[in-house]
């Protein structure tokens, strides 16, 4: 049988009594012991870091996720010590979790740059002076944010979880979905051309403003007029219907 590691020390203790009780005081005991070990690794990834987005205290974090699965998973009796055995499953865990927090950044400042895209194009000269727009005007810009809310949707992004749970508001988004994809074809085509392109194939105004050759803000034009025609084709089916 292959001598256990450790043999000598504190660490020793700390395995004997982790593999007789499984008790979680002793495991977190094992888990501060080998913490320096995580520091370390989690420092050294750091410093050859490629992508800014995430602090160290992240980095860190992620290493002590990678260390808890080690003791968790590490056979003490085994000749193979525990630095050795935990260092990979460190350095994966830090990895791992990096790049999703790098591609939640990512999502994030997509959906911030879109959101605002759209919040300046529906209050278009008022955009760079939110405060000075009325109340109305306010209230326009909402329910115009909620309908791209309803375009994204058609686009078939996952539908909302909380939705998800109720039935009965289920039922009525879809029907919305459906009302707004069908009025979609009475727009004017370049209308149509943008509303497409930027809710179905998630091309920022930008983008499609150098594909068609036209200024940022001309795209923003016609988005906030598509935007404001749905809006009232969607009022008048709605009053047909009462």
């Amino acid at each position: 049988m292959p001598e256990p590691t450790d043999r000598t020390g504190p660490a020793r203790q700390l395995w004997e009594a982790y593999a007789l009780s499984r008790d979680p005081q002793t495991r977190g005991e094992l888990i501060e012991h080998y913490m320096p070990v995580a520091k370390i690794i989690a420092a050294k990834v750091f410093g050859l870091r490629t992508d800014v987005t995430a602090s160290f205290d992240d980095y860190l974090q992620y290493a002590r996720v990678g260390l808890v699965e080690a003791v968790d998973r590490f056979d003490w009796t085994r000749s193979v010590p525990f630095e050795a055995y935990s260092a990979p499953r460190i350095r994966g865990a830090i990895l791992n979790g990096i790049a999703h927090e790098t591609e939640f950044s990512a999502q994030r400042s997509f959906w911030r740059v879109r959101m605002q895209d759209r919040t300046d194009s529906l209050l278009g000269d008022k955009s760079q002076q939110p405060e000075r727009a009325t109340l109305q005007e306010l209230i326009q810009v909402t329910v115009g944010l909620a309908l791209g809310l309803v375009l994204d949707e058609s686009a078939e992004e996952p539908v909302d979880e909380q939705l998800q749970s109720n039935p009965y508001a289920m039922t009525e988004m879809e029907q919305l979905i459906r009302q707004v994809r069908a009025l979609l074809v009475k727009l004017p085509e370049r209308e149509q051309q943008i509303i497409r392109e930027h809710y179905f194939e998630r091309r920022e105004l930008q983008a499609i403003a150098t594909e068609y050759g036209l200024t940022k803000g001309r795209v923003s034009q016609i988005h906030a007029q598509a935007i404001g025609r749905l809006r009232s084709l969607l009022g008048e089916k709605i009053d047909t219907k009462l």
